[in-house]
């Protein structure tokens, strides 16, 4: 009954060692990855079964005669265990023979919760749920390619844009298979297109003026960005039709760098602490065609955002938020849900400018998150340039520009045999 191990390159391989060798019911016992590949320790099914049965005999031992109701000595007088009297019942005679003190219970072996045992048992159903996902995923993939190999591929490509598996899914679910691979592409190019919301010229939020707040994590752009948006309503309106207002008083040097910005349009920045003191600026700015608020970048995270909301919690204020488009889907989602106000896929949902395109080398991740929460674009950033480096969105040369941006091979490349697990878990992965 001694375990066997077998080693391979890949968990597929190993796993049919297994079948081959100790059959279709083997138990998979541990898994564990060397520096040549994977191993897999197994036992074959009658294996196991006798090995419970050997746990299970070790573990209850023959019981006494006392115990099992075994025949007494001649002899001995007959004792019988004493019970407490019930309360509503009389009270019983005590027998003649006193019966010994009751002893305390022989020690028992502990259970493998308390023993150590549950940890590395929980360890290796995490083991096992890691093969067999694997292996799913190999399955699933292995059937696309089969079934429907042209939408395999347009998923495969969808995640080496840096789309996400869950999207990636949806749209390969809508694709008709009795395309050609040029109108596959052409087809996957437009419905990327359709499901940008991008805000058309003309009613953009300088065209259409109002308070704006713009709002963001640290780094993400917002001072540039509002001194952009305020040069352009400055040269089309003129600068006594705007008003910039700041609530960033953590930052060393936060006014002065968008004092810089304001005196050369020839406007004042006055600085906001609290939500009477907005209350009293806004109305005070009633005849501004463009009122422009810099806020303080905090993390998605960080507990001051509550403070922050409550500043800017005036009906007057719209929020324009600002996403990284460097940053990880998983991160713009936190951000989105953070500062997104009303959020996915509702009517009203705050608008977004996308910040840092030119630092970024696949836009997929950040289009994702607009597409999944339905979200508007507002402005695209690409550059430090006041105020050229600003410019609106156009949904297929944003869909465009994603699919063709394929990463060279690099450290973060997987290969084709490794995207069925990054499809399976829920990753966007670059693709060899």
């Amino acid at each position: 009954m001694k375990p066997r191990k077998f080693t391979g390159t890949r968990s597929r391989d190993v796993l049919e060692q297994v079948r081959n060798e100790l059959g279709p019911d083997a138990m998979i016992v541990s898994n564990r990855a060397t520096a040549d590949g994977i191993e897999v320790t197994a036992l074959a099914v009658g294996e196991v079964e006798a090995l419970l049965e050997a746990a299970g005999a070790s573990s209850h031992p023959a019981a006494s005669p006392a115990a099992s109701g075994g025949a007494q000595r001649a002899g001995e007088p007959t004792v019988r265990a004493w019970r407490p009297p019930s309360v509503d019942a009389p009270a019983q005679t005590v027998p003649d023979v006193q019966a010994k003190p009751p002893e305390p219970p022989a020690a028992r072996p502990r259970p493998a919760a308390e023993s150590g045992a549950w940890p590395r048992l929980l360890s290796e159903v995490a083991g096992l749920r890691r093969l067999l996902e694997e292996q799913l995923g190999d399955l699933a993939w292995s059937d696309i390619m089969r079934r429907r190999p042209l939408a395999g591929r347009v998923q495969r490509d969808l995640l080496a844009s840096g789309y996400s598996a869950t999207l990636s899914r949806e749209v390969v679910r809508r694709m008709s298979d009795d395309l050609t691979p040029a109108q596959a592409r052409s087809w996957l190019g437009g419905v990327l297109t359709r499901n940008l919301r991008c805000t058309a010229d003309g009613d953009d939020p300088v065209s259409r003026g109002g308070v704006y707040a713009l709002v963001g994590p640290t780094g993400v752009g917002k001072t540039t960005t509002v001194a952009k948006l305020a040069a352009r309503c400055a040269v089309r309106y003129g600068a006594s039709k705007l008003a910039l207002y700041t609530t960033d008083s953590y930052r060393v040097g936060a006014h002065d760098q968008l004092r810089i910005y304001a005196r050369i349009l020839g406007v004042p920045v006055q600085p906001i602490a609290d939500a009477d003191a907005l209350a009293q600026a806004l109305a005070g700015a009633s005849g501004k065609h463009l009122v422009l608020i810099d806020t303080v970048g905090l993390s998605q995270r960080d507990r001051r955002l509550a403070d922050q909301a409550r500043i800017l919690d005036d009906p007057r204020v719209s929020k324009l938020v600002l996403l990284n488009a460097t940053a990880q889907g998983e991160t713009l989602d936190e951000v989105v849900a953070a500062y997104g106000g009303t959020g996915a896929a509702e009517p009203g949902a705050s608008p977004v400018v996308l910040t840092k395109l030119d630092e970024a080398a696949r836009i997929g991740p950040v289009l994702d998150v607009v597409i999944r929460r339905r979200l508007a674009i507002a402005y695209l950033t690409h550059g430090q340039r006041v105020p050229e480096d600003l410019s609106l969105p156009r949904p297929d040369v944003l869909a465009d520009r994603s699919l063709r941006a394929a990463p060279q091979p690099g450290p973060y490349t997987l290969a084709d045999d490794e995207l069925p697990l990054a499809a399976t878990l829920g990753l966007g992965v670059a693709h060899a």
